[in-house]
């Protein structure tokens, strides 16, 4: 009996050493979920912050392409205007016409979203939807790099095979000015049109999202 006491004992007090066991190791696994929960989050709120920072940036750098794509669009199309009523001596010919050369190139910041994709770090925004968003706001500066590219490729052509060929014509002492009768170049004024709203509408594209995304972080 004595014997079967002090089993009853010992096996008492060898389950109650694993429940207190049991217990210590389930405390902390909570506890170091928590810090790691917690290091998440804070995580998770410096790259919203960062976030926040490059979408302003991107948002000044589109603001000023579309001020002065707007610009380029008027000044062309005075030019087309001219060209229109045949107006050939108009001055303001030859100096708008400058402007069918000009172009702009979008450099976006991205380098807070490209850590987020390439580390994994994306999925420490739990909400499918926000990562969505985040995800489609940058994919809209796509349409603007091959926009962009487009434009610049139809500016060298029309730079090396019509306005540098006509250039050497005038340096020759052959007239050329009736250039500006060339169907080649009434082409570019309307390509370069074309080009410039397009790229206005892209750019508008991009600002409205990244003004919609920058709204849901100030609510997180």
């Amino acid at each position: 009996m004595l014997t079967q006491n002090k089993f009853g004992n010992y096996f008492a007090y060898a389950t109650g050493e694993i429940i207190l066991v049991i217990v210590g190791i389930l405390i902390a696994l909570a506890i170091n979920e928590h810090s790691n929960s917690k290091k998440k989050m804070e995580l998770r709120n410096s790259y919203i912050i960062q976030l926040h920072d490059e979408a302003d940036r991107n948002l000044k750098k589109l603001a000023i392409l579309d001020n002065e794509s707007k610009q380029m669009l008027k000044e062309l199309d005075t030019v087309f205007k001219i060209l229109l009523f045949k107006d050939y001596d108009n001055p303001r010919l030859s100096t708008k016409s400058f402007y069918l050369i000009m172009s702009k190139k979008f450099y976006p910041v991205m380098i807070t979203y490209e850590n987020l994709k390439f580390s994994g770090d994306l999925k420490l925004f739990d909400d499918l939807n926000l990562r969505n968003a985040i995800s489609e706001t940058y994919e809209t500066f796509n349409p603007i790099e091959k926009l962009e590219a487009s434009e610049q490729q139809a500016i060298e052509a029309y730079y090396e095979n019509f306005l540098m060929r006509n250039v050497k014509f005038r340096d020759m002492g052959i007239s050329s000015d009736t250039y500006e009768k060339d169907i080649y170049f009434e082409n570019m004024v309307l390509t370069r049109m074309t080009t410039l709203a397009q790229n206005r509408e892209a750019y508008s594209d991009a600002i409205e999202s990244l003004k919609s995304l920058k709204s849901t972080y100030a609510e997180l």
